[in-house]
């Protein structure tokens, strides 16, 4: 009987941009669940590896590990946690690296150079290592995994043990000393992905939430992704870059991942599935959404939506062509119903522009049946939302940007009136040229990109890129500007908002 193959996944440090004051101008993510490691580990565990998580968020240490300059200030980069350096790299067979955020590349590369050049094999899986792989193996990567869909994963592992069959790598294109990988069949569905054991789950449990704050008694946050791919394909987005159609899992099988969650601890379960309701577009779709709901809430659970929910789903037409755009009220109420100690206490919603047309912002829905929604969504009790909007798209111009904060404030006002509990906050994420997207191919080909720097230009709160109208320090402006709208619960939460809060105080709110 041979030795079982040990398998080391890690988990990268959180980073932080620090001005000269010492304040951070990035989101700093240390302690939220570990959404993509619990998938990857339940599956590499039913395939019978020895798999351990290396979480280097863990630890209070900071680390230096280099610089840049942004607006006249020179940033210090930072990580904080621990060093790859305390872990041998015989430790394991096998090291797994999952780089998902432009902004981590630097330590990613540093973390493969130093196992490579101890001897360790190191595989490198993520959705920037999908958009850029040659970097990872010149750092030393010995694959570079193209498939997010776990397809291939166990082939890939025998593969860097040295027991997979030629036939099998015939998809393989060779770079320099490394390999890419991508699967030739289907991608695998999440209804396949093994369910975790607890002890997984409840190593991949966290205390925070990238959208805000969450009262003590929905902590800890366990982490359900439910489908993958999505059936839109926005320039900005990676998504369709990945090739996996539109795949999910049954109410049955949903529901034993939210219940794993619950026997970890969990009180409060973050699901940031690419389109969960994308199921809606055929017919039994609606009724699955409406039995996941139940059982979550069966469980007594709450969801919290990060990633957003595209609210077109959301109406009577099922944003099909044509379809009639009335909310579904029944629908609605599953999604963000909140009765005080389960249901949906959060919501990320990507917002809309007051625009008509497409030249400039491709649209969801128009604006009027938006706010409709939208306060079809606040009657169902949800206490707090998190409204995204992207700042500095190519066409953004100081008028533009003066009729979205003018339409937001009305948004807020409206739906204080509906509810004046509602925790409303306008999150103005700056533009981040995601590699591979058609968006950041025209960037570069008009050249907007003023900072090309990873931890620039992966960050949510550092504009890089100016627009036809627009410096990138103009849209760094407006961010600062359109952070003033809505409640300060936010930005007692996250440090970058209360940065860019620093300049002015907030508008008051009309009375209601």
């Amino acid at each position: 009987m041979g030795t079982v193959t040990r398998i080391g996944l890690v988990e990268l440090p959180a980073i932080k941009l620090c001005d000269p004051s010492g304040k951070n101008w990035t989101a700093f993510r240390q302690h939220e669940p570990l959404v993509s490691k619990q998938i990857l580990m339940a599956q590499l565990r039913a395939y019978g590896y020895l798999t351990s998580l290396i979480n280097l968020k863990c630890g209070s240490q900071e680390h230096l590990f280099g610089e840049v300059r942004w607006r006249g200030l020179l940033l210090q980069k930072k990580f904080g946690g621990n060093s790859i350096e305390g872990y041998p790299a015989d430790m394991f067979d096998v090291w797994g690296i999952t780089v998902n955020y432009m902004q981590e590349r630097e330590i990613a590369q540093r973390i493969i150079r130093y196992l490579a050049s101890q001897g360790g094999r190191v595989v490198v899986g993520g959705s920037d290592a999908l958009a850029e792989p040659a970097m990872y193996l010149a750092a030393g990567a010995m694959v570079v995994v193209t498939d997010k869909s776990g397809a291939i994963n166990r082939s890939v592992i025998e593969y860097v043990m040295g027991r997979a069959a030629d036939s099998e790598w015939r998809q393989m294109t060779v770079t320099g000393g490394g390999k890419i990988l991508g699967r030739r069949g289907p991608a695998l569905s999440p209804e396949d992905w093994p369910l975790p054991d607890v002890d997984v789950a409840i190593a991949c449990l966290g205390t925070q939430y990238w959208e805000g704050e969450i009262p003590p008694f929905l902590l800890p946050i366990g982490s359900a992704i439910v489908d993958i791919g999505c059936d839109r394909k926005c320039d900005f987005c990676q998504t369709p870059t990945y090739k996996l159609g539109y795949k999910s899992m049954s109410p049955g099988v949903a529901l034993k991942w939210f219940a794993k969650q619950k026997e970890a601890g969990a009180r409060s379960v973050i699901c940031p599935s690419d389109q969960f309701l994308g199921r809606v577009l055929w017919e039994e779709g609606r009724r699955e959404v409406l039995r996941i709901m139940e059982g979550i809430r069966e469980l007594g659970l709450s969801v919290l939506w990060g990633n957003g929910l595209e609210l077109k789903k959301a109406t009577v037409g099922r944003g099909l062509p044509g379809g009639d755009l009335t909310p579904d009220n029944e629908l609605c109420e599953a999604l963000w119903g909140w009765d005080g100690r389960i249901g949906c206490y959060n919501a990320y919603i990507p917002g809309e522009r007051p625009v008509r047309g497409e030249a400039a912002y491709q649209k969801l829905l128009p604006w009027e049946e938006h706010v409709r929604l939208m306060r079809t969504m606040v009657q169902t009790g949800i206490p707090d939302i998190s409204y995204g909007i992207i700042v500095g798209l190519p066409d953004d111009s100081a008028d533009e940007l003066s009729r979205l904060e003018d339409a937001l404030y009305e948004l807020w006002f409206l739906l204080k009136r509906e509810n004046p509990n509602l925790q409303f906050r306008v999150i103005p994420f700056s533009l981040r040229p995601l590699p591979g997207t058609t968006l950041t191919k025209g960037l570069a080909s008009e050249g907007l990109v003023a900072n090309p720097d990873p931890a620039v230009c992966g960050g949510f709160w550092t504009a890089c890129a100016n627009t036809r109208y627009m410096t990138y320090e103009a849209v760094s402006d407006w961010q600062a500007r359109l952070s003033q709208i809505g409640d300060l619960r936010y930005a007692r939460h996250q440090g970058v908002t209360s940065l860019l809060r620093e300049a002015s105080q907030p508008q008051a709110i009309p009375a209601l």
